[in-house]
């Protein structure tokens, strides 16, 4: 039997307890600068995600032989969209609006040598929707969101 004694190099299980501590931490803290150094500028600069949500609704206008086609888009970002055409001998203005129970409010105006007509309507706001709207014997307006 061989005694032991301080000299011997094999260190004391505390000792040995505290380098493992050390060497884990150590590596603890490389992890994290790591992952924050490749992760910092992905998390810093993110752009918003993409919104998906817009829908483009298309307007013909049709009266006696002409017709006349407008595409809007409307989103919760820019709820409300317009166009219009104004000539010396016809004008029309067209409005479209997202409402907050899912509906698209539609008003409309045109004008031309036959007289004026105005409408305002609502319908679901779904894709793939269509409508046909106005006077059953003058100016008709065609909608289609999609």
């Amino acid at each position: 039997m061989t005694n032991r004694n301080e000299t011997d190099e094999t260190p004391s299980p505390g000792v040995a307890h505290g380098l493992l501590r050390l060497v884990a931490m150590k590596t603890l803290a490389a992890s994290s600068f790591l992952l924050l150094f490749l992760c910092g500028p992905a998390l810093a600069e993110s752009a918003p995600p993409a919104r998906t949500d817009s829908l483009k609704v298309h307007f013909a206008q049709r009266e006696a032989a002409a017709t006349r086609a407008f595409d809007v888009i409307v989103s919760p970002d820019h709820p409300c969209a317009t166009a219009s055409e104004k000539s010396s001998d016809h004008e029309i203005q067209l409005k479209a609006c997202v409402t907050g129970d899912a509906h698209l409010d539609i008003e409309w105006f045109t004008r031309s040598p036959s007289g004026e007509y105005r409408s305002t309507s609502s319908l679901p706001l779904t894709r793939g929707a269509t409508a046909e709207l106005g006077a059953t014997s003058g100016p008709r307006l065609g909608v289609t969101v999609q």
